[in-house]
């Protein structure tokens, strides 16, 4: 990752509302996640840009738990769809 490059996570977003835009992907949001989160660990940041990568990182958790928590649903209908046609497959619950 490269901090200069605009479309790069690490990149500090120009204007506030850059900072809030949704990703695309869940990838996206990943990293996006893993740049603020390498951003705190870098920098003594004031409390206002603080609060909004803050903020930034917690839209960003909440899209990925959403995505993952309708992914598992995909993967636990094909797995019982799997299982209506062999009765040896059982769905397992993910930890």
């Amino acid at each position: 990752m490269n901090p200069s490059d605009p479309e790069s996570p690490l990149s500090e977003p120009s204007t506030p509302q850059d900072a809030q835009k949704p990703a695309e992907t869940f990838t996206q949001s990943a990293a996006a996640l893993e740049a603020i989160v390498d951003r705190f660990r870098a920098e003594a940041l004031p409390l206002e840009d603080s609060l909004t990568l803050f903020e930034t990182g917690v839209q960003h958790i909440k899209f990925c738990q959403k995505t993952l928590t309708e992914t598992r649903g995909k993967v636990e209908v094909l797995v019982k769809s799997l299982q209506a046609d062999d009765d040896t497959l059982t769905p397992k619950a993910f930890e």
